[in-house]
C-alpha cells in the first residue's frame, strides 16, 4: 500500500465567530471516528513568522493507507455532509496530496 496525506489548507471567513470556526474544526475532528479509512488526523491554525501564508488561517492533514483509502472517504456521507457545511465557511481552501517520502536527517 502507498500511504496518502490529504492536506486541506483554509482561510475561514473573517466574519465567522470562534464558536462557529470551533464547531467546524470539531466537525473535522469527528471524521475519523467515522470514516474508517483515515489513518491519522492533525490540524492547527498559521503560527508562521513568514508572511507567505496568502491568508490561510488552518490546516488539516489527514493519512489514509492508500489512495483507494483516500478515494472511499472522498464520497463518504460524512464527508460529503461535513465539506458542504465548510466550503460555505471559508474564502478560499487548497487541497493537496502527497505520497509522504522518509528522508533522513543528520
Amino acid at each position: 500500500m502507498t500511504q496518502v496525506n490529504h492536506v486541506v489548507m483554509v482561510k475561514f471567513k473573517e466574519e465567522l465567530s470562534t464558536e462557529q470556526k470551533d464547531s467546524l474544526i470539531q466537525g473535522f475532528h469527528d471524521l475519523p471516528s467515522l470514516i474508517p479509512d483515515i489513518k491519522a488526523f492533525e490540524w492547527g491554525p498559521n503560527v508562521t513568522v513568514e508572511d507567505l501564508h496568502q491568508g490561510f488561517t488552518h490546516v488539516f492533514v489527514l493519512t489514509f493507507h492508500s489512495p483507494e483509502g483516500r478515494d472511499n472517504y472522498l464520497v463518504h456521507p460524512a464527508h460529503t455532509d461535513f465539506a458542504n457545511k465548510l466550503l460555505p465557511a471559508v474564502d478560499k481552501v487548497v487541497v493537496f496530496d502527497f505520497h509522504p517520502s522518509p528522508v533522513k536527517c543528520q
